[in-house]
């Protein structure tokens, strides 16, 4: 199930940069490290060449007066006042609640429908209608079953239209007293100024974000163009290697706090392999992955100390250790070392890509 996944549920929000961190180890292939206990066959590939490199700019997205509501609401439910619900008690609209998320099509475990520990606000939400509205009334503690109907929509296409059950356990619920816009105890919470203040402050935050997201994008469009460049040849087995270690470091282990049958964990597994779009994903992953590797081999290309300990900040802000705890556990566990390595090597090798690309203004 692919839907909001919020941190206004569950405490203060991730910073951009953090996001950002967190999306790049995620899109890193977990096939691609060295020190796998079960080493898989990489192929042999020619770094491709630089030369003429030239990729159009992404434009920012105009800012929008929708963009300052919705910041501005979030900024409220971050600071509402906040009530646990009773053992028992129904769940309300517009509340917070921790959920276990098991789906269900066809008579087997949907790919990615799995969740554990997870905080969601209870309000409609387009990409899984009818979901968030049946939580409304249930009781706290309760496992309940929903059934509805795919949209058109839906990720993974060849479940498009299917009917689906999801299995859910409601943990925990936390009922919001918003204050209003205007309220000087909003006011004073936040900490920013007058209403005015807090807009513009606002403003500047969205934009910088929307700044910040072109440039990714625009990135994503200069790697893009680096993988046409390169001649690589990935095995079936290869992708379904990358694609089912995903699957265990994610899925697999909430499964299996559910006690689910070998067979039943076989089946969810099949499920990612078949998905056409995850095997996309995992291609383009280890691809990318196989280039960046090859162009730091020829041009020597390695981390820079500020880049590996900007990282290893990052990790432990992610994690909620500190630095001097993440770094203890670094020097102990050499395969969590070697991979962070490659990840330090990726940003290496991406900024030297960037210093080299030409970036022409963005096409209107």
């Amino acid at each position: 199930m692919t839907t909001k996944d919020d941190p206004k549920g569950g405490g203060a929000a991730r910073s951009l940069a953090e996001l950002h961190a967190l999306g790049i180890m995620k899109r890193m292939p977990a096939a691609y490290s060295l020190d796998s206990t079960e080493p898989v066959d990489l192929p042999q590939v020619t770094a491709p060449s630089l030369d003429g490199l030239t990729v159009p700019r992404v434009a920012p997205v105009p800012l929008a007066e929708q963009d300052l509501v919705d910041r501005f609401d979030a900024l409220r439910r971050q600071h509402a006042d906040r009530r646990n619900r009773a053992p028992g008690e129904d769940v309300g609209a517009d509340d917070e609640v921790l959920l276990d998320v098991l789906g269900f099509a066809n008579g087997r475990l949907m790919p990615f429908s799995t969740r554990e520990s997870w905080w969601v606000q209870v309000t409609p939400d387009p990409l899984l209608p009818g979901f968030f509205e049946a939580l409304v009334g249930a009781k706290v503690g309760q496992s309940f079953g929903i059934e509805l109907k795919l949209p058109d929509t839906y990720v993974v296409e060849s479940l498009r239209g299917q009917t689906a059950r999801f299995l859910l356990d409601v943990k925990q619920a936390r009922q919001l007293k918003l204050l209003a816009d205007d309220s000087p105890e909003l006011l004073k919470r936040l900490a920013l100024g007058t209403l005015t203040d807090v807009m513009r402050h606002l403003a500047n935050d969205v934009a910088r974000e929307h700044t910040e997201a072109a440039d990714r994008l625009t990135q994503e469009r200069v790697l893009d163009a680096l993988v046409e460049r390169a001649q690589v040849g990935l095995s079936k087995a290869l992708v379904d290697e990358e694609i089912r270690r995903r699957w265990a470091d994610t899925e697999r282990p909430i499964l299996a706090r559910k006690s689910l049958q070998p067979d039943e964990l076989q089946e969810a597994l099949e499920g990612w392999l078949q998905e056409p779009l995850t095997r996309a994903d995992a291609a383009r992953r280890l691809t990318l992955a196989l280039v960046l590797r090859a162009i730091a081999s020829r041009d020597g290309v390695q981390p820079e100390r500020a880049t590996t300990d900007a990282l290893i900040d990052d990790l432990a802000r992610l994690s909620g250790v500190t630095r001097q705890e993440l770094g203890r556990t670094v020097k102990e566990d050499p395969a969590l070392a070697r991979r962070l390595y490659d990840l330090a090597l990726h940003l290496a090798t991406v900024d030297h890509v960037m210093r080299q690309v030409k970036l022409t203004p963005p096409v209107t």
